[in-house]
């Protein structure tokens, strides 16, 4: 049997990071600086392990939507998401950057401690643009104020490719 390639092939890969974000002692001051989040602030699809099982490189990507993009607090255990008001996620490649996740008014959401997980409302937008490029970084920003202690967060996205073989 031979099986050829006529259309777009379809794969999904999952990207994390991890950050920090600075505690402010009881106060809770304005949280005016996101965490970088490590791993995701330089990515190179092409070192991908997915693009790699597919065969596939940066410069065959035609179409990659985000799926689902979720934001853990790891430690402390008993932290919740209440000092966070919104969170947006930007894609960035050189000086051009887009929104593509977010999640407005945290804190209602009430996700109780210990280690709560926020799934972010996806946008619909493509970003192959900046998968095709040599590097892209994953960008957070938002609102709120300082966590009463230094709280570790991991974020997972999962993307939806397409690529032209």
């Amino acid at each position: 049997m031979v099986l050829s390639a006529c259309g777009p092939l379809g794969f999904t890969t999952e990207v994390k990071g991890e950050g920090v974000v600075a505690g402010g002692g009881t106060l809770g001051g304005v949280l005016t600086m996101f965490p970088q989040l490590g791993t995701l602030a330089n990515i190179d699809f092409e070192q991908n392990q997915d693009f790699k099982n597919n065969n596939a490189s940066r410069a065959q990507v035609t179409s990659v939507r985000l799926n689902t993009m979720t934001l853990k607090i790891a430690s402390p255990a008993d932290q919740d998401f209440s000092f966070l008001e919104s969170v947006q996620f930007f894609a960035r490649s050189g000086e051009n950057e887009v929104l593509f996740a977010q999640k407005t008014n945290v804190a209602g959401a009430k996700l109780i401690a210990p280690n709560p997980t926020l799934t972010l409302d996806v946008l619909n937008v493509d970003l192959a643009q900046y998968v095709r490029a040599s590097t892209m970084s994953i960008v957070m920003r938002g609102t709120g104020r300082k966590p009463p202690q230094d709280t570790r967060i991991e974020v997972a996205a999962v993307f939806q490719v397409f690529v032209r073989l």
